[in-house]
């Protein structure tokens, strides 16, 4: 019995030593990239919505209350990517780069849903954000 219990503390000092060394790695190429393409993404995808419904509420086709909510949906689902690209270091100059390019295009995407938020119909500056979006995609996607 004793023999048995020395045992399972081994094995639980062992498999909480190795979760605890592998939660403090730094990620890697291919996560730190997936990561960012997730974000990019993300505020592709939300800045497209905004536009559409923007341009929908324009013409009379949406209600306000469908726009604030599917702004709030894809506000939040960027901000979260964002957070988790803004947690992870770059592990490598390469990635460094990756993300100095996407992070002014990701500020400026928060921006906008913003001010969309504020004036749903008035989304004429979003098409050319969300094409620099999608070049950073093509790219790195």
């Amino acid at each position: 019995m004793r023999r048995g219990l020395v045992i399972a503390a081994v094995v639980l000092t062992l498999v909480l030593g190795w979760g605890t060394f592998a939660s403090t790695q730094p990620p890697g190429r291919h996560e730190f990239r997936a990561t960012a393409v997730e974000a990019a993404q993300s505020a592709h995808d939300a800045l497209e919505s905004a536009y559409a419904a923007g341009t929908e509420l324009r013409q009379g086709r949406v209600t306000t209350l469908y726009v604030t909510v599917l702004l709030d949906g894809g506000t939040r689902r960027t901000a979260t990517r964002i957070d988790k690209l803004a947690h992870l270091p770059p592990p490598d100059d390469d990635m460094r780069a990756l993300r100095d390019e996407l992070a002014p295009m990701l500020t400026e995407s928060m921006r906008r849903l913003g001010d969309t938020a504020a004036e749903p119909t008035e989304v004429g500056a979003l098409p050319a954000l969300t094409e620099r979006l999608s070049v950073f995609l093509e790219q790195y996607g």
